[in-house]
């Protein structure tokens, strides 16, 4: 993904890789079950020692999403339209949120590229790309708009997780960019099959930025591994972007925060 971004660069732009971590936190038990579902981004091409400097701040919270109040003895109908309702309103929010990384169709060297203040007090033409997104497995499901339990690489049945597959018999790849159209379709047929992949209708917003959904890397790790997942994404994204043959032509800065 990030080799198709550059190949848009332009001499002296400044690729910036973004490494989103989400997590439902429960916080107690009295006065209903209160819950906060914060969003935190940072840079990935900050030295791993630089980001995990407290002073520095490279870790900010960008955003809240709404946690939905619990149903409890209604009717499935209603049920459903609810759920359904619960997920608009949090991909609306995600969209206000991501805004600035939804690039066109056909992303070019214009699209998506923004005048950035530096830290060493310089503007630079940068161009920000979605590289990760770390959350568990049912937050996964929900970001992405597909239904509980369900893997969220392949179109493997319910029945057959778990499952050895051969490798001549892989089940075929999600593809989030056919899923914006069947749901933009909106026939009995699109909606049909977007059922049998465990796919919800309706708008997504990650299926409206350049970046292959599937291959975002996650974690579905214990939460207090989440720190070294979060290291390993920062020095395999900066050796990325240092070693990366024809990458220094471009004259990249590696940003960095003072202190």
């Amino acid at each position: 993904m990030l080799i198709a971004v550059k190949a848009t660069l332009r001499l002296g732009d400044t690729l910036v890789p973004l490494i989103f971590m989400s997590d439902g936190t429960h916080l107690l038990n009295f006065a209903g079950d209160k819950k906060e579902w914060p969003v935190y981004m940072t840079i990935g091409n900050l030295s791993s020692k630089i980001c995990q400097m407290p002073l520095t701040h490279t870790v900010v919270m960008v955003a809240l999403l709404p946690i939905p109040i619990k149903n409890c003895k209604i009717p499935r109908k209603r049920l459903d339209e609810q759920r359904r309702t619960n997920r608009e309103v949090l991909n609306d929010v995600l969209r206000r949120v991501l805004q600035p990384l939804i690039f066109k169709q056909n992303p070019n060297a214009e699209s998506g590229c923004y005048n950035v203040l530096c830290a060493d007090g310089n503007f630079r033409r940068c161009k920000p790309v979605l590289a990760a997104w770390l959350a568990d497995c049912p937050e996964y499901s929900d970001l992405h708009h597909l239904e509980r339990h369900v893997c969220s690489w392949c179109v493997c049945p319910k029945n057959q997780l778990g499952d050895y597959v051969p490798s001549d018999k892989q089940h075929p790849r999600r593809h989030h960019n056919e899923y914006r159209t069947l749901s933009d379709a909106n026939t009995k047929a699109a909606n049909a099959e977007l059922s049998s992949r465990h796919v919800h209708r309706g708008f997504n917003v990650f299926r409206h930025i350049p970046c292959i959904v599937r291959d975002l890397r996650k974690t579905d790790l214990l939460h207090t591994m989440q720190i070294g997942m979060l290291d390993h994404l920062q020095k395999w994204i900066f050796h990325f972007m240092k070693t990366h043959k024809g990458l220094d032509k471009y004259n990249a800065i590696w940003l960095s925060v003072p202190a």
